[in-house]
């Protein structure tokens, strides 16, 4: 994050260090990047064994990592998927049962980022947020930098003009930040939140030098493009924590929002649906998720149990020698996935999107226990049984 396009909460920093827990010290709290990609599918991305669009960093991530077969967004699309995610709760816990936008995020119990905050973590926040109300931004719910926007170019989504007054393409202006915020902070325990816009629709600004990386074809291609210039930034990433001898004290999770968006060829295979499309479907709610701390949780491993974007705040809680907060609906992962835990994260989970002014294509109630999943449309449609 630039110093001169921050905006810096001085005294939420000042005020972090009176909350350190006795069990960590400051020099013993590892790192924590959490990237939160927008409309990423399950068959979008090398490692998950779908080769048109090369992923290489991504990649990189599942081989020094664990990746999960069974990780579930339970508050389908975008903004509520975010919403659940930042809260570790289902979204219905405080009334958000569908995509309306606007409505607000509670306030008597922490974010994932007030609570990293509080307990001596520097947190910064890069790129998409689509959180709460318009009062409720990164700033005012525990992010301490936040990296401001730059203009984008007149009638585009996807090329900005940076500070050198140069045209560049969004996202890698988002990586360039990203390296900028773990040089400034190295020295510090750290949390930073990316969400990229991309590869949110609409993508057919991709240029020739990211479509031509791959060997996807038609309306394709342009997706494809927008995943291999979210990958560049993962190498950024991976290269300066390498450079600062953070890696292996950095927890790096990858995920995506919801399923991948059908209309722009995004796929959810071998799963059906997705979002546009299908939205009652297995594509929608299953996403690719990828945890990475090489040393401390397995490498090369894959996980297949259910596991939930909520699960996201309390794991990170408990790597940073934390209690999990009360309100939360997730579950520590780690010791799950080092066979220290036996059993299932969860039993069951559950989807409850019925929000009366939301479209109905986004209803959906449903069930996944085991191998099962029960589910229906709002209201009119008769229940589906399926054995996955």
């Amino acid at each position: 994050l630039r110093p001169h396009s921050l905006l810096i909460a001085f005294l939420a920093l000042a005020g972090a260090w009176l909350f350190l827990p006795a069990s960590l010290s400051a020099a013993e709290k590892p790192n924590v990047v959490l990237i939160y990609i927008d409309d990423l599918g399950y068959g979008d991305l090398g490692c998950y064994d779908f080769k048109d669009i090369p992923t290489p960093h991504v990649d990189r991530l599942a081989k020094e990592g664990v990746r999960f077969t069974a990780s579930y967004i339970v508050n389908p699309p975008c903004c509520p998927s975010r919403c659940s995610l930042i809260m570790g709760q289902y979204g219905q816990r405080f009334g958000k049962y569908g995509m309306s936008r606007g409505l607000p995020i509670p306030e008597d119990r922490p974010t994932l980022a007030k609570f990293m905050g509080k307990n001596g973590y520097v947190t910064g926040q890069i790129g998409k947020w689509d959180i709460g109300t318009k009062a409720q931004g990164p700033l005012q719910v525990g992010f301490a930098e936040v990296a401001q926007k730059p203009p984008k170019k007149k009638g585009s989504k996807y090329f900005c003009t940076n500070e050198a007054g140069k045209t560049q393409w969004l996202t890698d202006y988002d990586g360039d930040n990203i390296v900028e915020f773990i040089e400034r902070h190295k020295a510090k325990p750290f949390f930073l939140y990316w969400s990229p816009e991309a590869v949110h629709s609409r993508n057919d600004e991709a240029p020739p030098s990211l479509t031509e990386r791959t060997t996807a074809k038609g309306k394709r291609s342009k997706l494809a493009g927008a995943i291999v210039s979210v990958d560049d930034q993962v190498g950024k990433l991976l290269d300066v924590l390498d450079k600062q001898g953070l890696r292996k004290n950095t927890l790096v999770i990858f995920s995506s929002d919801n399923g991948a968006n059908g209309g722009e060829e995004g796929s959810s295979a071998p799963y059906r649906g997705g979002k546009g499309n299908g939205t009652q479907q297995e594509g929608w709610v299953r996403v690719p998720t990828i945890f990475s701390m090489p040393g401390k949780i397995p490498e090369g491993k894959d996980y297949h149990s259910l596991v939930a974007n909520f699960d996201f705040y309390s794991t990170i809680a408990s790597v940073a020698g934390l209690p999990i907060p009360k309100h939360c609906d997730g579950v520590d992962l780690i010791p799950y996935l080092n066979g220290k835990k036996k059993g299932e994260p969860h039993e069951y989970l559950f989807w409850l999107n019925n929000e009366p002014g939301d479209a109905v294509r986004r209803h959906l109630i449903a069930v996944r226990w085991q191998d099962w999943r029960l589910y229906k449309k709002y209201d009119k449609d008769p229940w589906h049984l399926f054995d996955l």
